[in-house]
């Protein structure tokens, strides 16, 4: 049986709203493995004091959560695997 687990994230781009939508999925992808699926949720623009437009994609993305290790719970391996990830900036 395999689990999903989805996040909602928001990419930026001065070119369009494809290559934000990209730059959200390429920045997931840094830390998440095992990415399945994507929906776009909403796309939207900012508009700089330049009149030039930032383009802003919201996706949600579906990945595989890992299983357990035999012994292990699998909270107590997705602690481990936040703890060890970059702190926040």
């Amino acid at each position: 049986m395999s689990i999903l687990k989805f996040v909602e994230l928001t990419g930026e781009s001065a070119e369009s709203w494809a290559q934000a939508g990209q730059a959200a999925v390429d920045a997931a992808s840094r830390t998440l493995h095992s990415l399945r699926h994507i929906e776009v949720i909403r796309l939207t623009a900012r508009i700089e004091a330049d009149s030039r437009l930032v383009y802003q994609t919201t996706v949600k993305l579906a990945f595989h959560v890992d299983r357990a290790e035999e012994g292990e719970s699998l909270a107590l391996q997705q602690a481990v695997e936040i703890v060890a990830d970059e702190p926040l900036p």
